[in-house]
This record gives structure tokens, C-alpha cells and sequence, in this order.
């Protein structure tokens, strides 16, 4: 625990608003290169500016877009363009294979450390 008494590592996903560690969720960020209101994934969350963390999931994506919560999160003035968030959601949530039996996400690697 950290000296401000808050638990480090976890972070809110504006989606479902519930806490997960940092490693579970993916960070959102403006793009400030390529046109105004375009969001991306920041997946090793490195890069600069303000972000917000959801979870790997559509259904999270669907309810922070519906309830504009990303907007909001990143404090945006204009509308966000979500369309290459939704390409990597697309392209990524093919190689997520959910287990029916602990509820574990998993990256699709028999070997891999991550849930």
C-alpha cells in the first residue's frame, strides 16, 4: 500500500466502474498525431497524456461509449472517434478465450502467465 493509503496498481474501468489491476485492463488515449477526437489503445500505456482504463471486453467498450464516459475520462470537448478502438477491440477479442469453468480470460497461449 502506498503512502496515501490507496492500493497501487489497480485502477477503475470506466465501463463497469468495477477496480481490476492494471495488467487486466487496457489504457485509452487521445491521439494527438493524427486527427482531433481520435482515441487509441495505448497497450503498454506509455504514451503521453491524460487516459482512461477499460477492460478487454466489448461489453465494457459499449457501455463507456454509451454512457460517455470516455469523453468524459479524457475531458474532451469535442466527440471521441472510436473507430480504431473498435478495430483493435475487433482484432483482439478473437485471441481472448474466456474459461467456462474458472471465468478466466486468457491470452490463448498454453504457457502464458496472463489470466
Amino acid at each position: 500500500m502506498a503512502a496515501t493509503g490507496r492500493v497501487t496498481g489497480l485502477r477503475t474501468c470506466v465501463g463497469c466502474r468495477s477496480k481490476a489491476h492494471r495488467s487486466d485492463l487496457v489504457r485509452l488515449v487521445v491521439d494527438r498525431h493524427v486527427a482531433a477526437g481520435a482515441v487509441v489503445v495505448d497497450p503498454r500505456a506509455v504514451l503521453p497524456g491524460r487516459g482512461v482504463w477499460l477492460h478487454q471486453l466489448p461489453e465494457c467498450l459499449d457501455r463507456a461509449e454509451n454512457r460517455r464516459a470516455i469523453v468524459r475520462g479524457l475531458r474532451m470537448t469535442h466527440p471521441a472517434d472510436l473507430a480504431q478502438v473498435r478495430a483493435w477491440f475487433d482484432r483482439h477479442a478473437a485471441s481472448l478465450i474466456i474459461d467456462q469453468e474458472s471465468g478466466f480470460v486468457a491470452d490463448g497461449h498454453p504457457m502464458s502467465t496472463q489470466r
